[in-house]
């Protein structure tokens, strides 16, 4: 015979719902820092992975599952062996709740540098058309939205197309 006894203990239920949400925890943290930095090395996602793991409690489970990355990002994330940075999938979508702007202008960099490689132009309404479907998880932005982020690291150029601003370099004072 086998007696069972219910505990309603906040600690063991908070641990049991983070094993089984660690690798949605672990995949969304690793977002944020590729959307932070528009692409991430190995070194900033452990970084990023650390803090957030210790402000969030996760650090242990982290260390206990994943303590090598690597299975995880080839699974889910790109990399980039010229920039030596992991990305999103190509048309992949965030899933978790990266910042709205950051979203957008993860997506615009990545779609003007990608036009500017196949040497293709980027207009307005396919910029649009291409960001919008990437951007429905979570609150879909105004068209206004990818506008303003557009001025803001793009830069007008021929008959309504768009490029990366240039960064220029800034001297030391």
């Amino acid at each position: 015979m086998i007696n069972f006894r219910k505990v309603r203990n906040p600690k063991a239920i908070m641990n049991a719902n983070f094993e089984t949400n660690v690798v949605t925890l672990v995949v969304e943290t690793i977002e944020e820092v590729i959307a932070q930095y528009h692409g991430a090395t190995l070194e900033q996602i452990n970084d990023y992975l650390i803090i957030q793991g210790m402000e969030k409690g996760f650090l242990d489970l982290l260390k206990k599952q994943y303590c090598d990355l690597n299975p995880l990002l080839q699974q889910v994330f790109d990399y980039d062996y010229e920039t030596k940075k992991w990305h999103l999938k190509k048309n992949k979508p965030f899933r978790g709740n990266v910042d709205v702007n950051m979203r957008i202008e993860y997506y615009l960099k990545s779609y003007l540098n990608r036009m500017e490689r196949e040497n293709k132009p980027a207009d307005t309404d396919g910029i649009i058309l291409h960001l919008m479907p990437l951007l429905k998880n979570g609150k879909t932005p105004e068209k206004q939205t990818i506008l303003s982020v557009l001025k803001d690291i793009g830069e007008p150029y021929g008959d309504g197309c768009w490029r990366l601003k240039l960064e220029t370099p800034q001297l030391f004072r």
